[in-house]
């Protein structure tokens, strides 16, 4: 067609045509002086506390208010309003309000108290204009496009409000001061505002007497602006480990699939090996390579007590947990036995025994056992912070020490109780599907299992992240060997999953560190009823199922002859084309 124009874009919609678009995708930016400015209003931002006397001019006022006007709304609701305060009288209220609040706050300043009172508070009456930024919520029932899945996308919008005030007047040369030490209620009173209506920032504007480089917290040292790395996360919060995530850490997909292939062309008809294809290609995917033919592994056993254990949710006591991991130490256990057998390094580790540290076992006691989570939190943020680390450092240095894959067991009576419990709460299930016979209770210690697990969701809830079950109901040797599973991912080493406990601390694991479920191989399903459920929350099919309840890592360590055997018929069996036979259809 010819002589066809194409027709002027209406004011008011976008003028740009994908040509345009896909020839200079970056020819939105602005250019290099205005975007500099963007920049530097945002850098040079400050809080301001002292003001000169000069009135602000009303247009002046107006072009910060159409600032604070555009800002992002969801679902452009546009909640925020601004009461503009010019009376010396209503100013002086407010800054009774906040000075009344300022003293009741100083004392919960430990040692602090003075220099908080140091802070100014008298730019709320210097300041020749206040401006209180409300939301007003309006009809809850009223359908607004983003706010029904997210109700408070209102004060979201409004605090956008207040961020594009503040810069449209440090553009300006105008400064502001946020008060915040006042009773929401108390202000909404003294302005009037209706019940649907909540004050969000008073803001004091004006011409500024300082000219502060520096945030005025900072230059007083009462804190400093946290460096960018210690508050950028990725792909998802991880407040404790804080890993570096990335597609491709833990995670070879390339070898896998090169394993994969092999497989395909060894002597034998396809998928014949069954599990053990399958073995051998996670084997890969988080090594890079198939396994080798004789493993040296590191042995990591994690022991620690329970408080719960006086509701007699077990046969014995906790002075038996140490006389156990002392044995282990001396490979007396079947552990020990089993470790002995191969050149495996060893390490029985009191993360959390209610006595003593025994001769033999590594002392890296976090606390002297969980508290009873009937009762209370088991334990606190100090606390599993601290058995996460111990975990990870310990895993940490069984990797140095060049070892093939991560052994994991566990020891402490009364911990399948806990395990129970934190199964309950992170995969919302019920104690009558979590709660097995552990060492061996009747039905009437069966139902004291439940009892004890029902109360306490009933007192912590359930469907809680790691965190928070781990603060719940327990238990350290959980918390230290999920510490252990999120270092063994980041070191690309093999995690071989004993039982039922340490499953669930696998589960744990998985909610700080997705990816740490990549590095997983379950040795065996053992008699507890929880561990098929935790198995499938984790994705994997055990290796062995011979009804086992042994614990310590007993069951993982059965399995790496088999791990051994599959590396062995990966390297030595022969393919088609050097057989010279044709491939069975």
């Amino acid at each position: 067609m010819t002589g066809f124009v194409r027709p002027s874009t209406p004011t008011g919609f976008d003028s740009s045509r994908a040509a345009e678009r896909a020839a200079d995708p970056q020819g939105w930016r602005y250019d290099q002086e205005r975007l500099h400015a963007v920049y530097d209003v945002i850098a040079e931002r400050r809080d301001v506390r002292r003001f000169r006397p000069d009135p602000l001019d009303d247009e002046l006022l107006r072009r910060i208010l159409s600032a604070a006007h555009q800002a992002p709304s969801v679902g452009l609701m546009q909640p925020w309003r601004f009461i503009v305060v010019r009376s010396a009288d209503t100013r002086v209220a407010i800054r009774g309000l906040a000075q009344r609040e300022r003293l009741r706050q100083a004392d919960r300043f430990d040692g602090r108290a003075s220099h908080f009172l140091d802070q100014k508070l008298e730019g709320v009456v210097e300041a020749p204009v206040g401006v209180c930024v409300c939301c007003d919520h309006g009809d809850p029932e009223a359908e607004i496009l983003g706010r029904g899945t997210i109700p408070e996308t209102d004060i979201y919008s409004t605090a956008c409000a207040i961020q594009n005030l503040w810069l449209a007047a440090r553009a300006e040369g105008v400064g502001v001061g946020w008060v915040s030490f006042y009773k929401p209620a108390e202000l909404a009173e003294l302005l009037g505002l209706p019940d649907r209506v909540e004050p969000v920032a008073y803001l004091c504007l004006g011409w500024p007497d300082e000219r502060p480089v520096r945030p005025t917290l900072e230059t007083v040292g009462w804190s400093k602006r946290l460096p960018l790395e210690t508050v950028v996360m990725q792909e998802r919060w991880d407040a404790h480990l804080n890993p570096n995530h990335s597609d491709s850490a833990g995670v070879d997909r390339a070898a896998a699939t090169a394993a994969r292939d092999r497989l395909d062309q060894l002597v034998k008809p396809a998928g014949s090996l069954g599990t053990l294809e399958l073995l051998i290609e996670r084997w890969a995917q988080i090594t890079g390579a198939a396994p080798p033919e004789a493993i040296r592994a590191g042995v990591l056993i994690c022991a620690a007590d329970h408080g719960h254990v006086n509701h007699n949710t077990s046969l014995f006591d906790s002075a038996v947990s140490s006389q156990v991991a002392a044995a282990a130490a001396r490979r007396e256990t079947a552990v020990g036995v089993l470790s002995s057998r191969g050149e495996h390094q060893l390490v029985v580790v009191d993360v959390g025994l209610a006595g003593p540290t025994p001769a033999g076992v590594r002392d890296m006691k976090v606390a002297s056992g969980s508290a009873d989570m009937t009762r209370g939190r088991a334990l606190t943020d100090a606390q599993i912070d601290s058995a996460l680390a111990t975990g990870a450092r310990l895993a940490n240095e069984l990797a140095d020490a060049r070892i093939d894959c991560l052994v994991l067991g566990e020891i402490g009576i009364g911990n399948t109780t806990t395990a129970a419990a934190l199964a309950c709460t992170m995969l919302g299930a019920s104690p009558e599907t979590t709660v097995g016979r552990g060492t061996g209770l009747d039905a009437a210690g069966l139902e004291r299992k439940r009892s004890v697990i029902a109360a306490a969701l009933e007192l912590h809830g359930s469907r809680l992240h790691a965190h928070e079950a781990l603060a719940a109901v327990g238990g350290l040797e959980f918390a230290a060997l999920a510490g252990a599973i999120c270092a063994a991912r980041r070191r690309r080493l093999p995690v071989i999953l004993d039982g039922y406990a340490v499953g669930v601390a696998a589960v744990l694991a998985k909610h700080l560190d997705a990816l740490s479920a990549e590095v997983l191989i379950a040795s065996h399903r053992s008699v507890e009823p929880g561990h098929h459920l935790v198995l499938q929350e984790l994705g994997l099919e055990p290796l062995l199922d011979l009804r086992l309840r042994l614990g310590e890592a007993s069951g993982a360590m059965l399995v790496l002859p088999l791990i051994e055997a599959a590396g062995a018929l990966y390297a030595h069996m022969g393919t088609f084309e050097e057989a010279g036979v044709g491939r069975p259809h």
